[in-house]
């Protein structure tokens, strides 16, 4: 495809058209697998909603997902639907246009690390989760929600292999979770279009060839933005006072990091740990990165990446110097945050089928290349999660250095 493609307006591209050139826009390290080609065959339907929408408004349309090795779908039915999968940064700007789209539905999920010199007892564990739920906990006068048990949220214990010269405690712990709380208009504008009526009477609605987009801009986006920044403080706060009351005053913050946020106007890390120490909103260059919960999950020291090595490894120069990517590439800044979901039944997505604003993924089975498996709805598709190869394939990308390995010893879902 010749760059004509790229730069005439896309308001005169056909809907294939459209389609091909979004492609043009995701630049994936993901690992190939079923789950990662579902992520881009609907990325790119997510991604032709942007461009349209941003040069309407006289942006550049050039919106861009820079996917991370644990790339895969999104299970929100919402978010999957409005075309956009999981697993990378989304950009649509320079990070100071005031111009937000909603339907990327941040949730400030984020993973706090948690030091000890001596191994918890699970029955005086779970006794204080009891207490615990049964109590009402609050941070800035909001009440705390107990969501971990919800999903793949969680509180998880390890036994610490250092693989560095950094001063680590012999245990860690994680504690996993969002900000649900913040989700409808209970506390001020909300963070989910399809949760808070105040924020779908505040948005705009933007209606394209492939679906609609909730847009915000100006001042609205303003307000929204630091709404997010409120949502975002209370998600780590509420995870520390979840471990101070679980674990006492006898442990190390080792780190709280977000995956799930809105860092600013126009970059979303949607499920992606963000290495960008310039950013308040990263306060430790420690990144966790949890797999299943039968193997090790891992420590990374992280870097400001692609690098230059890793651009030309995955053919992504001429792609991005053609697109005038090359130096948003270079400060991509992500590292996986887990191993993401996969299909171990599915080999590749054959065709998509758009009937009534609706999209079909005709998949191949990697049981018999003959059958397929057709899938509307993702949200109810039976997975697992991956494992190593999400810490290898990091690894080789260079996308941070490993420091401590985490052996599992319990989990608890409760």
């Amino acid at each position: 495809m010749g760059s004509t493609r790229i730069t005439q307006k896309v308001s005169h591209l056909k809907k294939v058209e459209l389609l091909k050139r979004a492609e043009q826009f995701i630049f994936s390290t993901g690992i190939n697998d079923g789950a990662s080609k579902l992520c881009k065959a609907n990325m790119k339907y997510g991604l032709a909603q942007f461009h349209v929408i941003l040069e309407k408004y006289g942006a550049e349309p050039k919106a861009t997902f820079i996917s991370s090795p644990d790339e895969t779908i999104s299970r929100n039915a919402f978010r999957w639907n409005s075309g956009l999968g999981y697993g990378g940064r989304l950009n649509w700007g320079h990070g100071n246009e005031r111009f937000i789209f909603l339907n990327v539905k941040p949730n400030h999920c984020g993973i706090l690390v948690g030091g000890l010199d001596e191994l918890p007892n699970t029955y005086e564990i779970i006794k204080r989760i009891d207490e615990v739920k049964s109590t009402k906990l609050y941070y800035d006068n909001i009440q705390i929600n107990w969501d971990y048990a919800v999903s793949n949220h969680f509180i998880n214990c390890f036994k610490t292999k250092n693989l560095s010269n950094s001063d680590l405690p012999p245990y860690m712990f994680m504690v996993h979770g969002s900000a649900p709380e913040f989700r409808d208009d209970t506390y001020g504008i909300g963070l989910y279009i399809d949760k808070s009526k105040t924020l779908k009477t505040f948005a705009t609605e933007e209606r394209t060839l492939f679906g609609n987009q909730y847009i915000l801009l100006g001042n609205k986006a303003k307000e929204y933005l630091e709404f997010n920044k409120k949502a975002l403080e209370f998600s780590n706060m509420k995870r520390q006072i979840i471990a101070n009351n679980l674990f006492g005053n006898n442990y190390k913050i080792i780190c709280n990091q977000p995956h799930q946020f809105l860092k600013d106007y126009n970059n979303m890390y949607l499920g992606s740990n963000c290495t960008d120490l310039t950013s308040d909103v990263i306060r430790s260059d420690i990144f966790p990165m949890t797999l299943r919960a039968d193997i090790a999950a891992y420590l990374f020291k992280g870097k400001k990446n692609l690098s230059e090595t890793t651009l030309k490894n995955m053919d992504f120069i001429e792609r991005g110097e053609k697109l005038e990517l090359l130096e948003l590439l270079k400060s991509a800044n992500i590292i996986p945050h887990g191993g993401g979901y996969s299909f171990p039944d599915i080999k590749k997505v054959r065709k998509v089928m758009e009937y009534k604003d609706q999209r079909y993924f005709e998949c191949e089975l990697r049981s018999d290349t003959e059958r397929v498996k057709i899938v509307r709805d993702v949200t109810n598709l039976q997975f697992e999660y991956r494992g190593r190869s999400i810490a290898l394939k990091t690894i080789q990308l260079d996308l941070g250095d490993m420091v401590a390995r985490l052996n599992p010893i319990f989990s608890l879902k409760v």
